[in-house]
């Protein structure tokens, strides 16, 4: 995450310095279709309850997500809204890793999605990320 960071202090600077009106846009861990060559690592991450993964559960024990679909939408719609200015959340679904274990049971029956995740609390409660800066100029998330 300190790579991304400062990719984006950098991109900001070299904004004002070009006097270039700049957006960043920060999405939580982005889930969907991918045509890359390669897995990516967020679609090895969402999934872990599925796939045993148990080195990811940290990652989405207390879990923001938003689909790429949503992503890619919301880089149209800023891009398209002249008064856009500074930096958007992106984040519409958020969920512990409890949340997310019982829609993929639901969904995925088929598939032995564990109900206890050891050393993390049932309890848990889910930490939000507001993207009403996004929605609050018109965008919809589907």
């Amino acid at each position: 995450f300190v790579s991304k960071t400062l990719a984006e202090k950098a991109a900001w600077e070299a904004a004002k310095e070009n006097n270039i009106n700049f957006i960043s846009i920060i999405p939580p861990l982005v889930v969907g279709p991918f045509i890359m060559p390669t897995f990516p690592p967020s679609l090895t991450t969402a999934p872990s309850p599925i796939t045993g993964n148990q080195a990811h559960y940290s990652i989405i024990k207390q879990g923001q997500f938003v689909h790429l679909d949503d992503l890619c939408e919301a880089h149209i719609f800023l891009y398209e809204h002249p008064e856009a200015e500074g930096r958007y959340i992106c984040s519409p679904y958020d969920a512990t890793i409890y949340d997310l274990a019982k829609m993929m049971r639901e969904k995925w029956p088929e598939y032995n999605v564990p109900s206890e995740f050891e050393g993390i609390d049932k309890n848990l409660p889910s930490v939000t990320f507001s993207s009403k800066k996004l929605t609050g100029m018109g965008f919809k998330f589907k």
